[in-house]
């Protein structure tokens, strides 16, 4: 309120309800503690005179005295719900950039996601994390959110990676397909046969096949 009371005539100029919505809140809280009659006179000095405005928000204050005995099965259980605190903190953050024309998005992020957007492909968005590229910063956990809402980006050229080692497959390091139709890269297949000495595992379904039942494949 005091951060309104400095700033109220640019909040005026942008037409902010911070100052009415913190008032409502004062109302409510007077009508938790049952203080009804120091409700109606902050209902009269505060509500009263934003009634051309917010008239909508008034009367149902006003109509929440009569239902105060049921605040959680009634109309106005929002009033009461305490998870209004935290709709009036986004709604201080909202005003705030508002008034002092301050963008909603920091640099870093607004930085990150144009990044992003240059490397996302269906792949990072198809949910399953066995498909992902471990090196593929889209695919991260940290950044996973940030890319969520960014379009996918349009290649011209494709590359093939190998969701087993991250690296891109060619004809130096081909891809190879397993029967079950899942295709890894030739070096990382070969370099699981030799540590492991039992074949190879596929990531995705956890089958295990020799390396002579593999096959390579040819991309045109």
């Amino acid at each position: 309120l005091k951060w309104c009371s400095e700033n109220k005539a640019k909040s005026k100029k942008v037409k902010s309800s911070l100052e009415v919505q913190l008032r409502v809140q004062e109302f409510v809280e007077l009508v938790k503690r049952d203080q009804i009659s120091q409700a109606i006179a902050h209902a009269r000095t505060y509500l009263g005179p934003c009634a051309d405005s917010h008239l909508p928000i008034i009367k149902r204050c006003m109509a929440a005295l009569a239902f105060r005995k049921d605040k959680r099965s009634s109309l106005y259980a929002d009033l009461f719900d305490e998870g209004r605190r935290r709709e009036l903190v986004g709604l201080f953050k909202a005003a705030v950039y508002q008034t002092l024309n301050l963008p909603t998005n920091s640099t870093l992020s607004v930085v990150l996601q144009a990044g992003l957007a240059c490397m996302k492909c269906t792949q990072c968005s198809d949910g399953e994390d066995s498909g992902r590229n471990p090196n593929c910063p889209v695919c991260t956990p940290v950044l996973r959110a940030l890319a969520e809402p960014l379009p996918l980006a349009h290649h011209m050229h494709s590359s093939l990676v190998c969701a087993m080692s991250g690296c891109v497959m060619d004809h130096d390091n081909p891809p190879m397909a397993l029967p079950n139709g899942y295709v890894y890269s030739s070096n990382a297949l070969h370099k699981m046969a030799s540590t492991s000495g039992d074949g190879v595992l596929c990531l995705a379904t956890r089958e295990r096949y020799a390396l002579a039942d593999l096959r390579k494949v040819f991309i045109s």
